[in-house]
C-alpha cells in the first residue's frame, strides 16, 4: 500500500511540475509577454519584432537584419561602446540582433546569478540604442560578409531560389539579409531612423523570457525599462496563399562538383488542423529517401525531406548527388510509396517516439524555449508549442494519408549546377 501512495505521490508531483512549467502569458502597459518558467540556471531573453520582411520594399533589403544587429551591438544611450562589450564580457552576457523572413529579435543569454545585469544591457539596446558610427561599420562589414558567404553556399543558395520563385514579384521573395551593395550603401543614420521609426513600436512587438524567474519580478522590470516604448497604429501585413499547381523547373548554373536538387511542395501552416498530420508524413518521407538513396543507392549524403516553417510554408524534398538523373528516380520512387500509404501503424509510432524526444531534448536549452515560444507566437499562437507532444499523439495513419492528398499538388524543381546534366536528369 505505501509503494502505492508513493508512485501516486510521484506522478501528482510531477503533475503539478508540468502544470508548473507552462508558459504563461500577460500585458505589461500593453507590451504582450510570453514567460516560461525553468529550473534551469540560464535566462534567456527575446524581444521579438514583428512583419519581417513585409516591412520594406526590396531597394531596402537587409536595413532590418542590419538595425537589429546594429542595436544589439553598438552601444546605448547609457553605455559606450566600449563599457556595453566589456560588461557583456565580464558576466558572460551574449546579446544578439538579427532579422528572418516573417521576424526579428534582440535577444539575451547569461546565467542567472547575473540576470540584473544582463537585463540592464538588453533593455537598454532595446529601447536606447545608440548606433555607434565606428562600430557600425564592422557590424556592417560583417554583415556584407555575411551576404557573400550565404550566395556561396549551394544549399543557402537553393532556398533563396526557392523563396525568389515561389513569391516572385512578392515582398515575402525578399532576401533577409538583402544585397552586398544594398546593405553596403547603409548608413548608421539611415538604419537607426529604421530602428525607431518602423520597429520600436510596442503594438509590433512582444518580449519571450525563460528562466529561474517570477512574473512579478519580471513585470517589475519591464515596467522600469519600457515604460517610455512607444505605441503606434500597426496594421499586421496580409500572406497570400496559394496552393501550388502544375510543375515547374528552375535551373542555375555553377560549376560545383556536386549537383543540388529541391522539389518545393505545398505545405500546412503551423496553426493548421493538418499541420502534425502533415509534418508526421513528410518524416516518413525522409527517412524513405535516406534509406534508399543514401543508404541502400548511395547516391547522396544526405538525403531527406522537410517543411519550412513560416507564415506562407512549403515542403522541400532535397538531394546533393553527382548522379542527378538517379537520384531524381530514385525520389519519385519514394515519394510514391509515401502517397500509397507504404508505411505501418508501428513506424508511425516510431515516428511520434521522435517527435516527442526531440522536443523534451530541445527544451533543455533555455534559447531554444524561447525561440520556440516566439515563433509559434508569430505563425499564430505560443500555445502551438505548449499543445505540440498532445497533438502529434492524436495522429492516426489516416489523418496523414489524408493531409498529404491535401497538400500534395503542385512542385517546383530547383536545380544547382551542372544545368546540362540537371536537364537530362528530368527527362523521361
Amino acid at each position: 500500500m505505501k509503494r502505492i501512495i508513493f508512485f501516486i505521490a510521484c506522478a501528482l508531483f510531477f503533475s503539478e511540475t508540468q502544470a508548473q512549467t507552462k508558459a504563461i502569458s500577460f500585458d505589461v502597459n500593453g507590451l504582450k509577454v510570453i514567460l516560461k518558467p525553468t529550473e534551469k540556471e540560464t535566462v534567456s531573453i527575446s524581444m521579438f519584432f514583428k512583419g519581417g520582411v513585409m516591412n520594406y520594399d526590396a531597394a531596402h533589403a537587409g536595413i532590418e537584419n542590419l538595425a537589429l544587429a546594429a542595436a544589439a551591438t553598438c552601444g546605448t544611450k547609457n553605455y559606450s561602446v566600449v563599457d556595453y562589450q566589456e560588461l557583456a564580457d565580464e558576466y558572460g552576457i551574449d546579446i544578439a540582433g538579427s532579422s528572418k523572413t516573417d521576424y526579428g529579435t534582440i535577444s539575451m543569454d547569461c546565467i542567472s546569478k547575473y540576470w540584473d545585469q544582463g537585463w540592464k544591457l538588453f533593455s537598454d539596446a532595446v529601447i536606447n540604442p545608440a548606433f555607434d558610427r565606428a562600430e557600425f561599420k564592422t557590424t556592417k562589414e560583417r554583415m556584407i560578409s555575411a551576404i557573400y558567404h550565404s550566395q556561396s553556399d549551394p544549399e543557402t543558395r537553393v532556398e533563396q531560389m526557392t523563396m525568389e520563385n515561389m513569391f516572385k514579384d512578392s515582398r515575402y521573395s525578399i532576401n533577409p539579409l538583402g544585397r552586398s551593395k544594398t546593405v553596403g550603401a547603409l548608413t548608421a543614420e539611415q538604419v537607426s531612423a529604421y530602428y525607431h521609426n518602423e520597429l520600436l513600436n510596442k503594438n509590433k512587438m512582444f518580449l519571450v523570457v525563460a528562466g529561474k524567474i517570477t512574473k512579478e519580478e519580471l513585470e517589475k522590470k519591464i515596467q522600469g525599462s519600457f515604460k517610455g516604448l512607444k505605441e503606434k497604429p500597426y496594421t499586421a501585413p496580409v500572406y497570400k496563399r496559394e496552393m501550388l499547381t502544375g510543375e515547374k523547373l528552375v535551373f542555375e548554373q555553377r560549376d560545383i562538383a556536386t549537383n543540388y536538387m529541391s522539389c518545393i511542395m505545398n505545405a500546412p501552416t503551423m496553426n493548421s488542423a493538418d499541420y502534425h498530420a502533415f509534418v508526421l508524413t513528410i518524416n516518413a518521407l525522409s527517412g524513405g529517401m535516406n534509406y534508399e538513396i543514401r543508404t541502400k543507392l548511395g547516391l547522396s549524403y544526405a538525403p531527406g525531406a522537410t517543411i519550412k516553417v513560416q507564415q506562407i510554408p512549403y515542403t522541400a524534398m532535397y538531394v546533393s548527388t553527382t548522379q542527378p538523373k538517379k537520384a531524381y528516380q530514385a525520389m519519385i520512387a519514394v515519394y510514391n510509396g509515401i502517397k500509397e500509404g507504404k508505411y505501418s501503424e508501428r513506424y508511425i509510432e516510431a515516428l511520434k517516439k521522435d517527435h516527442r524526444d526531440g522536443y523534451y531534448r530541445h527544451q533543455e536549452s533555455a534559447s531554444s524555449i524561447v525561440e520556440d515560444l516566439g515563433e509559434a507566437e508569430v505563425l499564430g499562437s505560443y500555445t502551438i508549442i505548449e499543445n505540440m507532444v498532445a497533438n502529434f499523439n492524436k495522429v492516426t495513419l489516416q489523418d496523414m494519408k489524408d493531409a498529404f492528398t491535401k497538400y500534395m499538388k503542385g512542385a517546383i524543381w530547383v536545380y544547382l549546377g551542372d544545368e546540362q546534366v540537371g536537364k537530362a536528369a528530368f527527362q523521361q
